[in-house]
């Protein structure tokens, strides 16, 4: 989660969130719950931004689209082959929603000014960022992939959890600082 989108204001990003946050806003419930899977890149804007989130919908997605569509009911019922074509489809599923969620995030924060002056009226600038979160997206399915292939784990569980981590010192300190003995 260091390596930022070029041409956001991250301090002004993080700022927002923060009051959000504080506020009870939706957008800071929806940065809270979307940080879990990505480690809290997602307020920070990150190229990691969008997390696991397009390959999790993507394959729900596709798991109930099987189990109401005949042919893909049928194609599942043939073993290996079947589930590795399904897979592929998962796999083009995803960049689809990475592309689709990220410029709608994008769209979100330069409505909000959180964008350097001049970027957002630059094509290539939203080219290049949606291309960076796209890629940091299918770059942790990838990851998630290669963890199940050599039997590590569930790697989609293992990325969740690791942003589940990220954020326990941030939430153990807020305990910390919010706790008074008698409430």
């Amino acid at each position: 989660c260091w390596l930022p989108v070029s041409g956001v204001d991250q301090s002004a990003l993080s700022d927002f969130i923060t009051t959000q946050q504080a506020a009870g806003g939706a957008v800071g419930r929806l940065a809270s719950f979307v940080g879990i899977f990505s480690g809290g890149s997602f307020s920070q804007s990150t190229i990691f931004g969008l997390g696991i989130m397009p390959y999790i919908s993507a394959a729900i997605i596709f798991q109930l689209v099987t189990s109401v569509s005949p042919t893909l009911k049928k194609l599942k019922e043939e073993g290996a082959t079947g589930h590795q074509k399904i897979q592929e489809w998962t796999r083009y599923a995803t960049c689809g929603l990475c592309v689709i969620q990220a410029f709608g995030w994008l769209s979100f924060i330069t409505s909000q000014g959180l964008v350097y002056q001049g970027w957002a009226q630059n094509p290539l600038w939203w080219l290049m960022a949606v291309s960076a979160l796209t890629a940091g997206a299918i770059f942790l399915m990838w990851l998630g992939e290669q963890i199940d292939k050599y039997g590590i784990g569930n790697g989609v569980s293992m990325i969740i959890m690791a942003g589940i981590l990220a954020g326990m010192p941030n939430a153990v300190m807020w305990v910390y600082r919010n706790f008074e003995p008698g409430d």
